[in-house]
């Protein structure tokens, strides 16, 4: 079960943080999820759910006692902070929910898979996967944004210990899970799009082949090839299912998180040079929008290189339509399909996940950014006016 080889560097800490289920079996007959790891993904899941609500109601009715800083902040910088707070908890927590929930289907596509790499194998696929540099990459960035959100939590704010232990966690729990979903996504999409490139190659040297009369063993080879790509088509749509939850609230969250650390790092940046000592939240600012932008941008790349491998295969097939009468039908039957419903992956079918994505998301970004920037100059001007009618 080559699959579960190629998985393994992300497979254990997925399953020690319930993102992947517990499998057990070394064969595909015996293949299947444990009840002990149902168990501890349902136990990870309620511990998740019951934190996660205790945290958002103390966030929720007890905003002031979750400033940063020690000086009063504007009610814009208030509130987007608590609404940024209570994104993050639901973050990671329904992207918890989600994976347990979606166990078994995720089992079964997996298992679909190794079915699948018994075919490959036995035709000469040996191509693996390394997420070194990505995961050293997402590892620093993510432990940049806990290191930096410690050192202003302990030493720059007045939280009282209990919330201050409390903040912390929630952003080491949304640093981990963004971390390990992002890179689980980028090894088993990477697999995919090895994959579906292997049978690409085989397919476009069908393709090259200069027959004047093709045998019984071509159509059967050719049927082989279409029939597997089918599969793969349907692994990758349930991929998408399995995922789709969970990227929709992440994207939510780092969608708001991007905006408002752009916004707080805008207000630091135009407050008056004696003042901005207490204002100062740059670095944290600076910290999340690049661990967020990476880990965006490390998702978007793997969604986009599986999409565009396998929809190229439309327009290798499209070179074979022509070469016998005989492949025809065969092969119109896949291109129908493929030519009305293209490989796109979304988050739960709000959006399309590409590499088009990151630069929509920040065209957003900009465009409320101009907008809360307007707010806060609105109560700047308002503050004005009150200290100059007290004087």
């Amino acid at each position: 079960m080559k699959i579960l080889h190629d998985l393994l560097i992300v497979a254990i800490p997925s399953q020690l943080c319930a993102l992947l289920p517990h499998f057990s079996g070394d064969h595909l007959n015996s293949f299947r999820i444990s009840l002990i790891g149902k168990l501890y993904g349902r136990f990870v899941a309620l511990i998740m759910l019951i934190s996660g609500f205790i945290f958002s109601e103390d966030v929720l009715f007890s905003p002031n006692e979750y400033k940063l800083m020690k000086h009063l902040q504007g009610d814009t910088e208030d509130i987007n902070r608590t609404i940024e707070t209570l994104f993050c908890i639901c973050s990671y927590t329904v992207i918890v929910v989600s994976s347990v929930l979606n166990a078994s289907k995720h089992y079964r596509t997996i298992r679909d898979l190794c079915q699948l790499d018994e075919y490959l194998v036995s035709h000469g696929y040996v191509a693996s996967y390394s997420c070194r540099y990505v995961g050293t990459l997402l590892v620093l960035a993510c432990s940049s944004v806990v290191l930096v959100a410690v050192y202003y939590i302990h030493f720059e704010s007045d939280i009282s210990a209990k919330r201050e232990l409390i903040l912390i966690v929630v952003y080491c729990m949304q640093m981990l899970y963004s971390c390990l979903f992002a890179l689980y996504l980028r090894v088993i999409l990477k697999c995919l799009a090895q994959r579906i490139e292997f049978l690409n190659v085989r397919l476009d040297e069908f393709t090259r082949q200069e027959k004047q009369l093709y045998t019984k063993d071509d159509w059967l080879e050719l049927s082989n090839l279409i029939e597997i790509f089918c599969k793969f088509r349907y692994i990758n749509e349930n991929m998408n299912s399995i995922t789709g939850v969970g990227l929709l609230f992440y994207f939510g969250f780092a969608f708001y998180t991007v905006t408002n650390q752009s916004y707080l790092a805008f207000s630091t940046l135009t407050t008056p040079i004696q003042l901005r000592k207490k204002y100062d939240t740059i670095g944290l600012s600076c910290a999340w929008v690049l661990a967020e932008t990476i880990i965006m941008a490390v998702i978007c790349s793997s969604f986009d290189c599986l999409a565009s491998e396998a929809n190229s295969t439309s327009q290798i097939l499209a070179r074979v339509y022509g070469k016998s009468k005989e492949f025809q039908n065969i092969i119109d039957k896949f291109l129908t399909k493929s030519i009305k419903q293209e490989v796109q992956f979304t988050a739960y079918g709000f959006f399309a996940i590409d590499n088009s994505t990151l630069f929509k998301i920040f065209s957003a970004v900009t465009t409320y950014l101009v907008i809360l920037i307007q707010f806060k100059q609105l109560e700047d001007s308002k503050l004005e006016e009150q200290v100059q009618n007290e004087v």
